[in-house]
């Protein structure tokens, strides 16, 4: 499998936010179907809580808007989040870049008339 083979070499140091939001929307525009990019490594979830004390006040802060716009990405078909268990409450959560087109959002407006307006 691909993404097993290359797995390894996508290993990042434990509680490692090794991008932020700018960094993940420059990859995404780049990247192929199929690229995959390593985001985090830890416990997600717990992990993005004020009260663990792994990451900093901003390494927080640059986990949950990546975190958050990976969610975002994968609700427009742009990439597949996954994860993959490296270790006991340790995960390697990736995204791959998934087929979808990047585009801007499409705009549904309703043609008022003036006699609408004055009648408002």
């Amino acid at each position: 499998m691909f993404l097993k083979d290359r797995l390894h070499s996508m290993l990042i140091d434990p509680f490692s936010v090794p991008l932020d939001e700018n960094h993940l929307v420059d990859w995404l525009v780049d990247a192929d179907a199929g690229d995959a990019i390593a985001y985090y490594r830890g416990h997600l979830a717990h992990d993005r809580c004020m009260s663990t004390p792994v990451l900093t006040i901003d390494e927080r802060r640059r986990l949950i808007a990546v975190a958050n716009r990976i969610l975002a990405a994968h609700n427009q078909g742009l990439v597949i989040p996954l994860q993959r268990r490296v270790g006991p409450h340790e995960w390697l959560y990736l995204a791959v870049r998934a087929s979808g087109r990047l585009q801007a959002p499409r705009v549904k407006s309703k043609a008022i008339s003036p006699t609408a307006l004055l009648a408002a």
